[in-house]
């Protein structure tokens, strides 16, 4: 297929992961990061440091924020009715918080630090699929095996690395999942392994692209789950005609590199979906 297919196959299925800022008010949402349906009861994937911030404990329990955690579905506006108005819309997006209503991750939480120890940064939420498809259809992807990658190969994600705040309408911003293609620029920690630790991606990466899909630029096929960006640090100078230069502080610049679980690295092999929570199991 095209990239454009590609597109349209995966972009439906991506969904920003964030909370709302009065409870009351269903489009204050704030996206913080990124997932996407992968089964048709309405079990999402995503990065386990952006599902941490869904769970909260209460009074010796631990349970789902599901008041405030919000997964954000982009639905196709065209045709749909215009609220006040006698007229249906023949552009744009509706927007659909569902509340976040149930969560599972591994025991063991990965390190902030990258090394080849740590686990795979990985969760699952839950929405409840039944109430979404009185809005809209939902669409999910199957994650395809990863083995066959290699450096160079063409790849590209899909979802929000600059967050996103719904209510702020007159701000230029997008108004659903980004696109950024780039290829596959190592397999880690080197490439002929049938199982490589991560691939590092000549993608940019930010904060918000955290849980996005990795999937190929040919096919479509899901191939892995982005999960952290490579920073450098920079030293902030102020340059001085007597004394000379003088460092005041410093800062972490991009390095235009990101980084993705390939999806044979924690399914082991591919599974149905009845058997999603094992996308937790560690292959030796």
């Amino acid at each position: 297929m095209s990239f454009r297919e590609a597109i349209a196959r995966i972009k439906p299925a991506v969904v920003g992961m964030g909370f709302l800022l009065n409870p009351d008010d269903p489009l204050s949402v704030v996206i913080i990061g990124t997932g996407f349906f992968v089964d048709p009861s309405g079990w999402i994937i995503t990065n386990r440091h952006v599902a941490e911030q869904f769970v909260a404990e209460r009074d010796g329990e631990i349970g789902v924020k599901n008041a405030i955690a919000r997964a954000v579905v982009f639905a196709d506006g065209v045709g749909r009715p215009i609220p006040g108005r006698n007229a249906s819309a023949v552009a744009g997006v509706g927007v659909i918080p569902c509340p976040i209503i149930e969560t599972a991750m591994g025991s063991e939480p990965p390190d902030e630090n990258l090394h080849y120890d740590a686990v795979p940064d990985l969760a699952l939420c839950r929405i409840d699929a039944q109430a979404l498809s009185r809005h809209a259809p939902l669409h999910y992807v199957s994650l395809a095996p990863s083995e066959s990658t290699r450096e160079g190969d063409e790849v590209a994600t899909c979802g929000f690395p600059l967050g996103l705040v719904l209510d702020q309408s007159t701000r230029l911003r997008q108004m659903t999942p980004i696109v950024q293609r780039g290829i596959v620029a190592a397999a880690l920690p080197f490439s002929g392994l049938k199982n490589p630790y991560a691939f590092q991606l000549d993608i940019q990466i930010n904060p918000g692209s955290s849980g996005s899909p990795l999937f190929r630029a040919e096919t479509g096929e899901v191939i892995g789950v982005v999960f952290a960006m490579q920073q450098r640090p920079g030293d902030v100078v102020i340059p001085g005609p007597v004394h000379g230069d003088q460092q005041v502080g410093g800062v972490y610049l991009p390095t235009g590199f990101g980084y993705a679980v390939p999806s044979s690295r924690f399914f082991g092999q591919p599974k149905p979906a009845t058997r999603l929570p094992d996308v937790f199991h560690r292959p030796e």
